[in-house]
């Protein structure tokens, strides 16, 4: 595990949710990521995830957690129908409305998630097992806590610490660079004058003539 409790894998994991209301029950968060169901930081799905406006068209949330954990959440809006309760009709809640469910993954760490259709159906697939329980027992069912599944999707996770690596790695750069100026500045010595130049050579005019013999 992690600092924040998710388990440590090098590949990339979604935890499928489910925020959805019953026959006569109202909306509530029926399926949640086990680490974040743990510390009741679960509730930070049914607080911030929104329905859309086209069915099952995923969309992609950022989010921090009550204590601090950065998830991504990929989320849908899927009208129940009478095939995925496995019934002749369409169901409809005590005021005749139809049920939606809100579905879809968290990826924790992620800092881009690009949804692949694959995901999305695994995660409505397990959406729907609960669901199913749920409305058996509306008034009797406790949150269910969620496993993870491989994802197929685009994910570009950021590894937890990673921000306090590089700034370690950039100051002890910054340090050796000082310590080799250091060195540099220490093995010069104190300044020494430069070596005399040559002579200067004094110009002899065009018209001088050479001493005569025995003259000079």
């Amino acid at each position: 595990m992690d600092a924040h409790g998710w388990p440590k894998t090098t590949d990339a994991h979604g935890w499928p949710f489910l925020i959805a209301r019953g026959h006569r029950a109202g909306y509530r968060t029926l399926l949640a990521p086990a680490p974040l169901l743990a510390v009741g930081d679960h509730t930070v799905l049914a607080d911030h995830v929104e329905p859309g406006a086209v069915p099952d068209r995923p969309g992609v949330v950022e989010l921090t957690t009550p204590s601090g954990r950065p998830i991504s959440v990929v989320h849908a809006t899927h009208q129940v129908s009478a095939a995925d309760l496995r019934q002749a009709d369409a169901p409809r809640d005590e005021h005749g409305r139809p049920l939606h469910l809100l579905y879809g993954f968290v990826c924790p760490h992620a800092r881009t998630v690009t949804p692949a259709e694959a995901d999305l159906r695994t995660a409505l697939t397990t959406a729907l097992a609960v669901y199913r329980t749920f409305l058996a027992n509306e008034n009797g069912f406790a949150t269910e806590a969620a496993k993870p599944f491989l994802l197929r999707s685009t994910v570009e996770t950021t590894t937890p610490g990673r921000h306090r690596t590089v700034a370690r790695i950039a100051v002890a750069a910054a340090l050796l660079v000082a310590l080799l100026a250091a060195l540099r500045w220490v093995g010069a010595g104190p300044d020494e004058p430069s070596p005399p130049g040559p002579a200067p050579t004094v110009p002899v005019p065009a018209d001088t003539k050479p001493c005569p013999p025995g003259w000079g």
